[in-house]
């Protein structure tokens, strides 16, 4: 049987990379398209809320931010700022230009905000918590429904900003944005994830040491998602570090396992394994199932790049398992594509299929599509209509790759095999 060599681009790809802890959850609770011009009345709330928490993270007034546009060669005066916040009107698209300069941040994520325009509003009940909504939105994440997770996260901040449960202390509110963070970088929306994060690192001398260390960690897998793997590798040792020093082996086990991945892409995979292995060791125990279980394909899928294939696809399989029982729709889907992947090495392109299709399946059911997934197995299986020079089927799943690709901010593998593919101009 023929055999593809591990070393193989196509056989070296990105593990999971979902592995964040949630903040202060309780383990019992188990496109971005033409802004519009100004426009009265048919505003934003979420854009809106987000410029407001921009500019408070800041420390910035509204006259503050109007003397800052004239700065600039702009202008927005304080009471048209007001009424963006307050959703009753668009700005227009220089001056949303103008408040990302101001603010240092990509116009890239105005665009993000208004495609989450389609995410369902969220109304808790006259008596939930602050509390009760983090554990509901846990709960909407470990199902992998990152886009409701999102609205109801969204909503316990603004709780606490606006002193619905009393002042609430920075390191709270830290916190409340980091699992904001975690969720946009699971959505794909990884500049304003970023954002998110780098709001809470200016007030990093109010935050205690554990919530440094989350938002150290959700900031590494940020700069992984968007291929800066040194810088993340760098914050991810920092969070290791800092985790060791207050005995918080949870947190390790996160950072170790965010330390495994730089390693694998890099082709070093023993040392991805010893990683794994170590942050499987912390984890066991403190980690909820998810995670325990997408740690799981990780190591699975380690194995079959060192050459262990028959304890890689019952790792897998296992895996696979326990996450379709739990209802871990992404975990499922990453077991299945890992499969494939795994088959593809082994020059079993017919069992390669049959797990890409099942993968892509998953991907797209639900209420949550996941893009990144559903990239890399049209990215296979363009890439075997090609080995088989099926004309048709590689011009289907072409067709799919340039889609796909317009709706993502991530950088892999694939990914980066792909645009080269397109800059060559070959693509047409």
């Amino acid at each position: 049987m023929a055999t593809r060599d591990p070393s193989d681009s196509r056989g070296r790809q990105d593990v999971g990379t979902d592995l964040t802890p949630a903040a202060d959850i309780d383990r019992d609770f188990t496109a971005g398209g033409a802004i519009p011009m100004e426009q009265e009345l048919r505003g934003s709330a979420r854009l809106g809320n987000y410029l407001r928490r921009l500019r408070v993270g800041y420390g910035l007034s509204l006259r503050r931010v109007e003397e800052k546009a004239k700065s600039e060669g702009g202008e927005i005066d304080n009471s048209q700022l007001s009424r963006y916040e307050r959703g009753r009107c668009y700005p227009s698209f220089d001056k949303l230009c103008l408040l990302a300069n101001i603010f240092n941040v990509p116009i890239q994520n105005f665009s993000d905000l208004l495609d989450l325009e389609r995410v369902e509003e969220f109304e808790p009940g006259p008596e939930a918590t602050y509390d009760e909504l983090k554990a509901e939105a846990a709960r909407e994440w470990d199902q992998g429904n990152f886009a409701k997770a999102y609205a109801i996260y969204e909503k316990g901040l603004a709780r606490l900003e606006d002193g619905a449960e009393g002042e609430a202390d920075p390191d709270q509110l830290a916190r409340a944005r980091y699992n904001l963070a975690r969720t946009l970088l699971r959505m794909g929306k990884i500049s304003l994830a970023e954002t998110e994060l780098r709001v809470v690192l200016r007030r990093h001398r109010e935050l205690k040491p554990e919530t440094m260390a989350l938002v150290l960690l959700c900031l590494a897998a940020a700069h992984d998602e968007k291929g800066d793997k040194y810088l993340s590798l760098v914050e991810a040792e920092k969070c290791l570090e800092i985790s060791r020093e207050i005995g918080n082996d949870e947190y390790a086990g996160y950072a170790l396992h965010c330390i495994a991945r730089t390693h694998f892409v890099q082709a070093d995979y023993q040392r991805a394994m010893e990683n794994f292995r170590q942050a499987r060791s912390l984890l066991e125990g403190r980690a909820g199932l998810h995670d325990l279980t997408l740690m799981r394909i990780n190591i699975g899928f380690c194995h079959a790049m060192l050459g262990k294939v028959d304890r890689a696809v019952r790792e897998l399989k296992e895996a696979l398992q326990a996450s379709t029982r739990q209802g871990f729709r992404r975990c499922s889907a990453y077991a299945l594509l890992y499969l494939g992947q795994v088959s593809l090495t082994q020059g079993e392109a017919r069992k390669a299929r049959d797990f890409f299709e099942e993968a892509e399946l998953m991907a797209h059911g639900g209420e949550e599509r996941y893009v990144d997934i559903l990239f890399k197995t049209a990215y296979h299986l363009w890439e075997m209509a090609c080995d088989t020079k099926n004309q048709v089927q590689e011009k289907v799943y072409l067709g799919r790759l340039k889609f796909l690709r317009s709706q993502l901010d991530r950088q892999f593998v694939e990914v980066e095999k792909f645009d080269r593919f397109i800059e060559q101009g070959r693509g047409r």
